[in-house]
């Protein structure tokens, strides 16, 4: 498994950080069924469904998953159920509903729908690598972000981390990147490109299918507008869209590596997996080290 957007944290205390206890303890937290009145619930998942391998260790690396459990009620059902509810009332009762009332009955409603309501699962992946001192999600959901950490807390009762620091505006380097033609020598421009000005409306531009060096896009940055996002490519292995909160998306790995990955693995879905995160791991690592450089990240 590759991941296909990925967020990095940088890890503080990681002598104090023991993965064998996270690897004893993931599953004494695992997922739970939601229940009948519960929004959501989150906990760890084995990494193939029905199996007993909770995480997978490779060269100081660590990989887990997690999973979000809700309840999904569809508005337009609530909305329908409270309209003939109104209605009801207005007709037996002779008399208006208030906004007050209705809302009241709205929560009634939902109180009442929720335990037939449907659940809906969705995954995050992670893993922590000691060597680089970073935790590497698959994820840019906010929402889910925080709740990886909280529930890593939990289980290992502290969990030291901090966003990435970067000295130089991600946004203000890649501008300069394109203006001055000075991409480093390790990256190479992809076909996509949003840039947006400082007004306060913030109003965007995207290209796509176009060469973010061409004069219909360094004419707009020329004009004060600053690149937002920008598709790159690193050393002939990964191409993904680089953000200007320092999150990548849209990753996709040079076949040469998926090639390497395959004739690693025995076959299976442990061993396919086995080999797909060593090599994963290892390629991070090595980009990690160029992306510090770039955005002087201590």
């Amino acid at each position: 498994m590759w991941f296909k957007n990925a967020q990095i944290f940088q890890l503080k205390d990681t002598e104090s950080l023991d993965t064998n206890a996270l690897i004893d303890k993931i599953p004494e937290f695992p997922l739970k069924e939601c229940g009948s009145q519960e929004d959501f619930s989150f906990g760890w998942l084995p990494l193939i469904r029905n199996s007993e391998q909770w995480s997978l260790a490779s060269d100081q690396c660590l990989l887990f998953r997690a999973g979000k459990e809700e309840k999904v009620l569809p508005s337009a059902v609530v909305r329908e159920e409270l309209e003939a509810k109104v209605a009801e009332i207005e007709l037996i009762e002779g008399r208006k509903v208030g906004r007050k009332e209705q809302s009241d009955l709205k929560d009634e409603l939902v109180f009442t729908l929720r335990p037939k309501a449907f659940s809906k699962r969705t995954d995050i992946w992670a893993y922590i690598d000691l060597k680089a001192n970073i935790l590497v999600l698959n994820s840019t959901n906010a929402g889910m972000t925080e709740l990886l950490f909280k529930h890593l807390q939990t289980t290992l009762g502290s969990f030291p981390m901090t966003p990435l620091q970067a000295k130089v505006s991600p946004s203000s380097l890649m501008t300069e990147w394109l203006t001055k033609n000075e991409v480093p020598a390790s990256l190479e421009t992809g076909d996509e490109c949003e840039i947006q000005d400082a007004s306060e409306d913030k109003a965007t531009i995207r290209f796509k299918a176009l060469e973010p060096l061409s004069d219909d896009v360094t004419r707009h940055l020329e004009e004060g507008m600053a690149v937002k996002n920008l598709a790159l490519r690193w050393s002939d292995k990964l191409s993904f869209v680089l953000y200007d909160d320092l999150t990548l998306r849209k990753i996709k790995v040079d076949d040469a590596l998926k090639d390497a990955a395959f004739n690693d693995s025995q076959g299976g879905g442990l061993s396919d997996m086995d080999a797909n995160f060593s090599l994963m791991s290892l390629t991070i690592r090595a980009f990690f080290e160029s992306y510090c450089l770039w955005f002087d990240i201590d």
